[in-house]
C-alpha cells in the first residue's frame, strides 16, 4: 500500500499548545521500517527536527483510490545517511493501518462519559453514541423537545491509552436530532470555541480509540 515517493502528512503524538504538521516523502521501503526525507513544517515551510523514538501519526492518500485515506501510529527509530539524509520510521504493517472519511475529523462509535447542560432543560449524565474533534452524538435520558440550536455546555472525561485522564469543559450547539434509539432521539452536537490543545487532546483520543477497535476486529 506504502509505495516509493509517495507522500507523507505526520503529527506529533505529544499533546502540545499548538498543533504542528509535518510533511515528508517516501525515499525507500524494506523490512517494516520507512525511510523517509527530512520532513518539512507545512506552515513554515523549514525543515524541522525530530528526535528519535518521536511518537507520530502518519496518514497518506492510497496511490490506487485518491478517494482512500489512511493514518496509522509510528515513531522515529534512527538517522540514516545514504545519498541523502533520512529518518526511518517503523512500519507497524497494514493491519494497523485506519481508512478514515476524506472529512476534517475522524469519528468513532465509543462510548465516553458526558455531562450536558442546556438552557432551559435540565443537565444530564450519558455516554456519547460518537465523538470527534469536531463534536459527538448522546441520547438524553428524557423525552423533553430538544432543539436545533441550543448551546450546551459539556464536561468530558478522556482516558487515552497512557493511563492519563483529560477533563474538558467545551461549549456546543446541537446541529441535529436524528434517528431515534430506544424511543428517544440521538442529538448530535458540534463543538464551539475550541482552542488547540483541546482539539489535538480529542484527536489523539479518537485515534487512540480506532485503532483499539480495529486491533479488536470491530471496524
Amino acid at each position: 500500500m506504502l509505495e516509493v515517493g509517495m507522500y507523507l502528512t505526520l503529527e506529533p503524538m505529544a499533546i502540545t499548545e499548538k498543533k504542528e504538521e509535518y510533511r515528508c516523502r517516501i525515499t525507500d521501503l524494506e523490512d517494516g521500517k520507512i525511510y523517509i526525507d527530512y520532513p518539512i513544517n507545512t506552515e513554515t515551510n523549514r525543515t524541522v527536527y525530530l528526535v528519535d523514538g518521536m511518537q507520530l501519526s502518519a496518514g497518506f492518500i492510497d496511490p490506487k483510490s485518491s478517494s482512500a485515506i489512511y493514518i496509522f501510529q509510528t515513531e522515529i527509530v534512527k538517522r540514516e545517511r545514504r545519498n541523502i539524509p533520512m529518518l526511518v520510521l517503523r512500519d507497524p504493517g497494514v493491519n494497523e493501518y485506519i481508512r478514515i472519511q476524506r472529512r476534517k475529523y475522524v469519528r468513532v462509535s465509543t462510548p465516553v462519559d458526558v455531562a450536558v447542560y442546556m438552557e432551559g432543560l435540565k443537565a444530564f449524565t450519558a455516554a456519547t453514541e460518537d465523538i470527534s474533534a469536531g463534536g459527538l452524538a448522546v441520547v438524553p435520558p428524557f423525552d423533553d423537545e430538544i432543539k436545533k440550536r441550543t448551546r450546551v455546555k459539556l464536561f468530558l472525561t478522556l482516558p487515552m491509552q497512557s493511563g492519563d485522564y483529560y477533563y474538558l469543559e467545551l461549549n456546543g450547539s446541537i446541529v441535529r436530532v436524528g434517528e431515534e434509539k430506544e424511543g428517544r432521539k440521538v442529538a448530535s452536537i458540534e463543538f464551539l470555541e475550541m482552542n488547540g490543545n483541546e482539539q489535538q487532546i480529542l484527536m489523539k483520543f479518537c485515534f487512540e480509540r480506532q485503532l483499539m477497535l480495529k486491533r479488536k476486529g470491530l471496524i
